[in-house]
């Protein structure tokens, strides 16, 4: 009898302890992760960058978290990086290759989290006899910057799959974006690069159709998907201060699935972009379609097949031989 109520003594405290450490743990999991304090990134709101920080500051996912999300505009990639530079900022939205570039040339940032994968396109009239790149020989072609990155895919793309070097074989016409459009509207090219932004609008037209995607073009040559832009931190930063890293990447986190399962979150979306109801929703899917939520274990790896990809036909371009070390981090998600 005393064995017993011995047993059920010492059976009573165990589950208490495993109940008070349950409890701990869960208490201790619920803590934010940062410290309260102010993370400014950098963002081009004139584009699809803008929309992962607007859903973290609309649901206070930042204040959840335990940081204050600052949200600072930029204009161009030059006062971006000299805001990192400088510390005046600890985030910024860049393609892999901008900061890796930065990277190697000496200004640690490291990829805290993905952003999007390939996200934009060459679009041609509805009723183009055009199929793939192979058949832009001859034709006349818009591209953004012959030294950017799309540009840099579309012609690894045409190398690889079609043996054509398209910079030679089509009649390359180089402009800003929103002139390429006015030039094929005007009936000026046969095809243009155009960003995901202004896509939308054309495909609801019923006059454009996509010709293909610069993500197409990477699954094409057998490349894996990676983020094209990320969230990349100063790397003293996040030494410093990583609990901040990783509040930020779960305020991320909670907001790709704001944006994947939320309808009337797009609505503002589609006002800042002036979107109409018809081409926010073509905007709406393909940014569903791209939204990467955490670096994969591989993505690394990718990145290096995809630099190797883009030196094989431009490396004077590209300007970096190989990617540098440490370039994204998977230690804060």
């Amino acid at each position: 009898m005393k064995r017993n109520h011995v047993l059920r003594v010492l059976a009573g405290a165990l589950a208490a302890a495993t109940l008070s450490t349950f409890g701990t743990a869960a208490l201790a999991q619920a803590q934010p992760a940062g410290d309260g304090g102010t993370v400014r990134i950098m963002i081009n709101p004139a584009g699809t960058m803008g929309i992962g920080p607007a859903v973290i500051k609309k649901y206070g996912f930042d204040k959840k978290h335990g940081i204050h999300l600052e949200v600072v505009s930029y204009s161009d990639q030059k006062t971006a990086t000299a805001a990192i530079q400088s510390g005046s900022a600890e985030l910024v939205v860049f393609d892999w290759l901008a900061a890796a570039r930065l990277r190697a040339s000496g200004t640690p940032v490291v990829g805290i989290a993905p952003f999007l994968t390939y996200v934009n396109s060459v679009v041609v009239p509805k009723d183009s006899p055009l199929k793939t790149l192979a058949d832009l020989k001859g034709k006349r072609v818009g591209v953004a910057h012959k030294t950017g990155f799309d540009w840099i895919v579309m012609q690894a793309a045409a190398q690889k799959l079609y043996r054509m070097d398209i910079g030679k074989d089509a009649e390359v016409r180089e402009g800003a974006i929103p002139l390429l459009r006015g030039l094929i509207e005007k009936g000026d090219l046969d095809a243009t690069q155009m960003w995901n932004s202004l896509t939308p609008e054309m495909l609801a037209s019923g006059r454009y159709r996509t010709l293909v995607t610069i993500r197409d073009l990477t699954r094409q040559m057998g490349l894996p998907t990676v983020p094209f832009l990320l969230f990349s931190m100063r790397e003293d930063y996040a030494r410093q201060h990583p609990g901040n890293a990783r509040a930020f990447v779960a305020a991320w986190q909670d907001a790709v699935d704001v944006l994947m399962k939320d309808e009337d979150v797009w609505l503002e979306h589609g006002a800042r972009l002036k979107l109409s109801p018809e081409s926010l929703a073509f905007f709406k899917d393909q940014v569903r379609r791209d939204l990467l939520k955490q670096f994969a274990p591989d993505m690394g790896k990718g990145l290096e097949a995809t630099l190797d990809a883009v030196n094989a036909v431009a490396p004077e371009v590209v300007g970096l031989k190989t990617m540098p070390a440490g370039f994204i981090s998977l230690a804060y998600q």
